[in-house]
């Protein structure tokens, strides 16, 4: 039996004068990073190796129709239909950049959401159906299928939308597409408002997620854990169990766990509700798991963190409880060990003083 952790955003994005961990209790961390073989492989998109964990090596993952199917209301979605991600977000200027700014979970009310959806209903009906499934988790069911590159909303928070813009055969429509919006969500009453109360308005859609599903995933453990929609779409994609995450029970059965309240944090690089985040997860999961392995109730751990630094991957089995020479590696001493985040646009070449994959030395 083992358990897998995922957890975006464990992996502090930008150098700081004092350890972003510093003066947390991170014993058991510690203990997994320094008993555990790690490995830092270069940058590669979250979703794509969450994809990888369940078989699928496609360049269009359909995320959208993935992430739909792991919403509360799934089951009232047809299978074949084809979706968009059509996320709210608002676009500001800083300096000559256009940058993206997602919306946080309660920084919108569904009675927000539902009126501007109502107003870009009226003008794309060509193209098929806006719903909002949350006040910031937005989809447009397609009318029929298109051929188009669009990035994940992820890979281009607080970055300059130049460099993620459609491409492919359908690119025109969609850039097209995504300037209409913006007229429209600029001026209407709703966003308005927001301004002048000062709040952000929404004046904008990203569009991300198309693609087709040509194989179906294959369950990576018997069961998974999270809260996410994306995940909770994919295992039920695969036919496996899902809960939220809980120790007790991903400790009865092989389960892969993901673990994401650090993401969101991270990537507003805020770094209080990230240490919050941080200490929960050792007082929960960490220090726990540690014990478990101490005491041979868990086989075998492996803890995946994807981030914009890289990935690092820690691996710990039955043998490594017994390596008492292994010492802990305290985790902002990982977190100075590797280079800043380098803010390109996803398949781009890396910048040569990029991260690239090692292996510490550990006998």
């Amino acid at each position: 039996m083992q358990i897998q952790l995922l957890i975006p955003g464990l992996l502090w994005p930008t150098a700081t004068l004092l350890g972003p961990a510093s003066g947390l209790a991170l014993d058991g961390l510690a203990t997994l990073l320094g008993r555990g073989t790690r490995e830092l492989r270069e940058f590669e998109p979250y979703d794509r190796q969450f994809a990888r964990l369940f078989g699928l090596e496609d360049a269009h993952l359909p995320l959208a129709a993935l992430r739909r199917l792991g919403e509360a209301d799934a089951a009232a979605t047809e299978p074949g239909s084809h979706w968009l991600c059509a996320d709210p977000v608002n676009l500001s200027f800083a300096r000559e950049h256009l940058l993206l700014h997602p919306f946080a979970d309660d920084a919108l009310g569904i009675d927000e959401a539902a009126t501007l959806i109502t107003a870009l209903n009226e003008l794309f009906t060509d193209l098929g159906h806006f719903e909002a499934c949350t006040p910031t988790r937005w989809y447009l069911r397609l009318k029929q299928p298109t051929e188009v590159t669009l990035y994940a909303l992820d890979d281009v928070i607080g970055r300059p939308i130049k460099h993620f813009l459609p491409e492919g055969k359908d690119a025109r429509l969609w850039q097209r597409t995504m300037n209409e919006a913006q007229i429209v969500l600029h001026n209407h009453a709703a966003s308005q408002a927001r301004e002048a109360a000062g709040k952000r308005p929404v004046n904008s859609l990203w569009l991300w997620g198309a693609g087709t599903l040509t194989q179906n995933p294959r369950a990576p453990a018997q069961a998974v854990q999270a809260t996410d929609p994306l995940s909770l779409g994919m295992a039920r994609a695969a036919g496996v169990p899902t809960r939220a995450p809980e120790r007790a029970h991903a400790l009865r059965q092989s389960t892969l766990v993901v673990l994401d309240s650090l993401l969101k944090p991270a990537q507003q690089l805020d770094l209080e509700s990230w240490r919050d985040a941080l200490a929960a997860l050792e007082r929960d999961w960490f220090a726990p798991l540690s014990e478990a392995i101490k005491g041979g109730h868990l086989q075998a751990l492996q803890l995946t963190a994807p981030s914009d630094r890289g990935t690092l991957h820690v691996r710990l089995g039955s043998a490594e409880r017994w390596k008492f020479w292994r010492k802990p590696y305290a985790f902002d001493a990982l977190l100075k060990s590797i280079a800043p985040a380098a803010h390109t646009a996803p398949g781009a070449a890396p910048p040569t003083d990029s991260p690239r994959s090692h292996s510490p030395n550990q006998r």
